[in-house]
């Protein structure tokens, strides 16, 4: 049992070495004369957000290294509640995905990109699911360093899965169906804003709702010139989001604090 807890961890830290490695690639252009971003605006959508929303990244490599550095801890002996088995390879497929999601995306292989993604997104519900994220009780270093990697990181792909589907629709010239791309565009805001909401009802997933407001409000400055009712129906997402955040933070406020952000339902 030993063994096999640290090949888990040797393996996941080995596959998030190479996915950093890989996004860094991809987003200085050092190697190749082409960027993530440059690709994405050759496919530019209406959903996609304002540049500066895409720094949300950083946070999320920080979280994921956090997440590798406590499972070196935990194989210590304090691993109580099993956290790496649970975790499995689990978190190597999410890494792997999104490494593999970079070489699709910048060789311009976007419908091979909407399965990669789907298959990074898949990985990340199921880390959700076995590591019971935000349905207990725990100390503030579980919530730190297990949870918020995950949940930040699956509210993100969440856009992003939407946002990748909808560029590969671009490249293949597809038109809508007799609706309008702005239409389409607040569908796909209202689409996302419901699973936000699931996650806050059904997993208490406060936090991935959080990264929808921040995906949202990109939206809404990046269209509100040109596309006043896709700025709009942005804003009102993230106010809906915001609104069910503060209702639910506030409900389970009695058995909740900084040390203690767990389901209290």
């Amino acid at each position: 049992m030993a063994s096999h807890k640290r090949n888990v961890v040797i393996v996941n830290t080995i596959t998030l070495v190479i996915m950093l490695f890989a996004n860094f690639v991809a987003g200085s252009g050092v190697f190749i004369n082409k960027t993530v971003g440059e690709v994405s605006n050759k496919y530019d959508t209406l959903f996609a957000p304002a540049g500066y929303a895409f720094s949300i990244w950083s946070f999320i490599f920080l979280l994921t290294i956090g997440f590798v550095v406590y499972q070196w801890k935990l194989l210590r002996g304090d691993d109580t509640e099993e956290y790496i088995d649970r975790t499995g390879y689990w978190f190597a497929i999410s890494n792997i995905a999104n490494t593999l999601w970079l070489y699709c995306w910048m060789n311009e292989m976007l419908g091979l990109s909407v399965i990669i993604i789907l298959l990074l997104l898949l990985s990340l519900c199921v880390l959700a699911i076995r590591l019971r994220l935000e349905l207990d009780k725990k100390p503030v270093q579980i919530i730190l360093f297990v949870w918020w990697p995950i949940v930040v990181y699956l509210g993100w792909i969440m856009v992003a899965t939407i946002a990748c589907i909808a560029a590969w629709l671009v490249s293949k010239g597809w038109q809508g169906g007799g609706i309008g791309e702005d239409t389409w565009t607040i569908i796909m805001i209202a689409i996302a804003t419901a699973l936000y909401l699931y996650l806050i009802k059904s997993r208490n997933l406060r936090e991935a709702a959080g990264v929808g407001i921040w995906a949202f409000i990109a939206v809404a400055i990046k269209q509100g010139q040109q596309h006043y009712n896709i700025s709009l129906a942005a804003i009102i997402a993230s106010i809906i989001l915001l609104i069910a955040i503060v209702i639910h933070a506030y409900k389970n406020w009695r058995d909740n604090d900084f040390g203690d952000l767990g389901k209290s339902k």
